[in-house]
């Protein structure tokens, strides 16, 4: 059996309504956020809402704050979901909640492994980084913008794929699990939570997307220090919310909310 991606393969069985309508998968690309901002998008419009493209091998992947993305061909799963929205409907906090909730459970439904969510951006096993989610979107003014919903799994890493600095920080399905992995079934897996959490027909409330986010992270009641607009905070998390973003009980006693697109955890 090939372990190489193809559409034909991740369409196998695939049932979802708005996520994966298209499929590209391309052996290189600089960026898969890039691809489908830069040529999907401005070249289909908003009839390409939903295509998502995978790299087998991205050359320039890229995470949060302008950090890389680093992983061997075919190793991972390089992928961007390129949606469509009105200006404002889909608040950045509420994509990235999103998108993280699909990768967690996408994972504990496809393997032996029960992840968590780790704000802002990433999802974890053990204290190891396993995930990481870019959202990057094009402004167009009063009319539909496109939304590149990015996001990078390690699936097949050994420890010494990693650069010796993250290989006391990082991981993969592969050394997480007792089990074979499949990165076709991952991939579907990870397809159809896309497909709940951004559906049209079905749309997950907030509230929903706040529930599921609570029971997935570990980071309520955790202690935090971060930035945002230069200034340093440190305090207890509260809560989390899709719109008003991150709610901090700050060491003066006060509390304050936190918009998840801006701020940088120590």
């Amino acid at each position: 059996m090939s372990h190489q991606l193809t559409a034909d393969i991740l369409n196998d069985g695939l049932l979802t309504e708005r996520i994966g309508r298209q499929i590209t998968v391309l052996p290189d690309i600089d960026s898969t956020n890039s691809y489908a901002l830069d040529h999907l998008a401005t070249q289909h419009g908003p009839s390409s809402d939903g295509h998502v493209v995978f790299a087998e091998h991205q050359s320039a992947g890229r995470g949060r704050l302008g950090r890389n993305w680093l992983a061997p061909r075919g190793a991972g799963l390089t992928l961007t979901a390129l949606l469509w929205e009105q200006p404002g409907a889909l608040p950045t906090a509420r994509l990235i909640m999103a998108a993280a909730i699909a990768v967690a459970r996408a994972v504990e439904c496809a393997t032996d492994i029960v992840p968590a969510i780790h704000w802002p951006n990433d999802v974890y096993v053990r204290n190891k980084k396993l995930a990481g989610i870019l959202v990057e979107a094009r402004a167009c003014a009063n009319q539909p913008m496109p939304i590149a919903v990015g996001i990078g799994l390690n699936c097949l890493q050994h420890r010494n794929h990693f650069p010796p600095e993250l290989r006391d920080t990082a991981t993969s399905l592969e050394i997480e699990s007792r089990q074979p992995i499949d990165r076709a079934t991952v991939a579907r897996a990870l397809l159809t939570e896309l497909d709940r959490c951004f559906s049209k027909l079905h749309p997950l409330t907030d509230e929903a997307i706040a529930d599921e986010w609570r029971q997935q992270s570990s980071d309520i009641g955790a202690r935090v220090t971060l930035t945002s607009d230069g200034q340093t905070f440190t305090g207890l998390i509260i809560d989390i919310n899709p719109h008003a973003g991150l709610l901090l009980q700050l060491d003066n006693g006060t509390r304050r909310e936190f918009d998840l697109a801006t701020i940088t955890r120590a």
